[in-house]
């Protein structure tokens, strides 16, 4: 289970943190289960005050996507 450090982070109180909405459309969420603002295990079907859409990422085509393979093997 990843965690982020205790460092400056928010308690689930802080921010109005709730269940019956959605954590994993957030900016701030990491799949499974954590927050870069917030302490603690993150529910991704939970939401707080902090919640900002993550943005979308245009679709790629072809060449773009081999750019960004050949990048990725060149950074290993």
């Amino acid at each position: 289970m990843a965690e982020m450090p205790d460092a400056k982070l928010l308690t689930k109180d802080d921010v109005n943190y709730r269940q019956h909405e959605k954590c994993m459309t957030c900016n701030y969420f990491y799949h499974p289960n954590v927050c870069q603002l917030i302490n603690g295990n993150i529910s991704q079907d939970a939401v707080c005050d902090r919640w900002e859409i993550k943005p979308k990422r245009e679709p790629m085509d072809g060449e773009s996507y081999m750019n960004e393979y050949r990048k990725s093997q060149d950074d290993d």
